[in-house]
């Protein structure tokens, strides 16, 4: 046999044992997803659902009515808007099709996760090859808080794929320079700011790689485009808001309330659980490692391997400034310190966790062994991950992974039962 036949044969039995594990992962985000009477009815998935059944029975008459209530009500105001209406449209859509229940919206959500994956494996197997594909989504598919976000009625599974989406095309476009790749990053791009306005962070990281990107007197990346990145989202879904809320009056309204939701006063957080949010910048890195410790840890060794590098490809060079961007920039922010908030960091971090695992065993001179390596050690993450998915959210069902259940379920903190 020769040395290709057993590259061959070798990167044959992990793309199998790789599928068989994805596989597994989808399974039982769909066999553990909550009964019907598990779901947290009182809490935001009730207001989701209650959205999502309006709009289905009424039509898209009923945003401005639904939007007025929720400004009038102080007790919804502590829950989600009905302004985020692409994720509305999506469910009263997926209702009009499939029964009216709890669990048919979380089904939503698995579907999302599901195309989530594909979707990852398909651009990273264009830019980091088939195996690194394969191990990267396998990473993805049982990371415990992708996991469980496919599991539940809210919206974080469903814009986790519209990123995903967006941040791959403009990453095609940014390479390829072709009009549709483009056009399809707007698309997505667009969709992800109606489902959930957080996603204005992106802009941010889209201007700062089309520059990183732009190489003097390109033809092909002009500022035409960079501005519409701006200005087209902002005309296309302007129009939309106006038309769904009735009006200027009520759209300027949202806009108020969207300002003091997010950049409250001193003495404007009239929500308790947004003080769940507050904490130092390294929340995040703490919140990740009690849900996927080695990945995490693999993460930010490859980051520091590529300060050292200095010369990267831009493939990788992007989803770097991705991952340093939003934690940076949500790191900042008062409130936004819950991990699932960042959620869509993971397309990053599990990437670079398998290609830190790739440098750590080049030193292996064979093919085979190094990719047999690097696979093994993929494996004891993935039995990682798996304990950790069901201890905090099957065993603890933890309905959101902030700090405090985190801790608590991990037993860092003592439980609340002791005092």
């Amino acid at each position: 046999m020769t040395l290709s036949d057993k590259s061959f044969g070798v990167d044959r039995l992990i793309r199998l044992v790789s599928w068989v594990l994805i596989s597994f992962s989808v399974l039982t985000v769909f066999m553990t997803t909550p009964r019907e009477g598990e779901f947290a009815r009182g809490a935001d998935e009730g207001y989701y659902f209650t959205y999502a059944m309006i709009v289905k029975d009424g039509g898209v008459s009923q945003f401005p009515a639904l939007l007025r209530q929720h400004l009038s009500d102080k007790v919804a105001q502590l829950y989600p808007h009905p302004g985020r209406i692409g994720y509305v449209l999506l469910t009263a859509g997926w209702l009009s099709i499939f029964p009216d229940t709890f669990l048919s919206l979380a089904r939503l959500s698995w579907f999302c996760f599901v195309l989530f994956l594909f979707v990852s494996f398909w651009f990273s197997r264009k830019y980091f090859g088939e195996r690194t594909a394969c191990l990267y989504t396998v990473l993805l598919s049982i990371h415990p808080l992708l996991m469980t976000a496919g599991r539940r009625v809210l919206q974080d599974s469903v814009l986790n794929l519209f990123w995903a989406l967006a941040i791959w095309f403009f990453l095609d476009f940014l390479i390829e320079k072709k009009r549709w790749q483009y056009a399809a990053f707007l698309l997505f791009f667009c969709i992800s700011l109606s489902i959930k306005e957080a996603s204005a962070v992106l802009w941010i990281f889209f201007a700062c790689a089309f520059l990183l990107f732009r190489e003097k007197n390109d033809p092909h990346l002009n500022g035409r485009q960079l501005l519409g990145i701006f200005l087209i989202p902002i005309v296309v879904l302007g129009l939309l808001y106006l038309w769904l809320l009735g009006g200027w009056a009520n759209g300027l309204a949202l806009v108020r309330y969207l300002a003091g939701v997010h950049f409250p006063g001193a003495a404007a957080v009239t929500n308790a659980y947004s003080l769940f949010g507050m904490g130092p910048w390294y929340k995040f890195i703490m919140d990740d490692l009690m849900l996927s410790p080695l990945t995490v840890l693999l993460a930010i060794g490859y980051l520091f391997h590529i300060l050292l590098k200095r010369r990267v490809e831009k493939p990788v060079a992007y989803l770097a400034l991705f991952l340093v961007l939003l934690y940076a920039v949500m790191s900042a922010m008062k409130y936004t310190k819950i991990i699932r908030f960042v959620m869509s960091m993971e397309i990053s971090v599990c990437l670079f966790a398998v290609l830190m695992l790739e440098e750590l065993f080049a030193v292996d001179k064979k093919d085979e062994r190094r990719a047999l390596l690097v696979f093994l050690s993929v494996c004891v993450i993935y039995l990682v991950n798996s304990i950790n998915f069901a201890h905090l959210f099957v065993h603890w069902n933890i309905y959101d992974p902030i700090s405090y259940w985190l801790l608590q379920a991990q037993r860092v903190i003592p439980p609340r039962s002791l005092f």
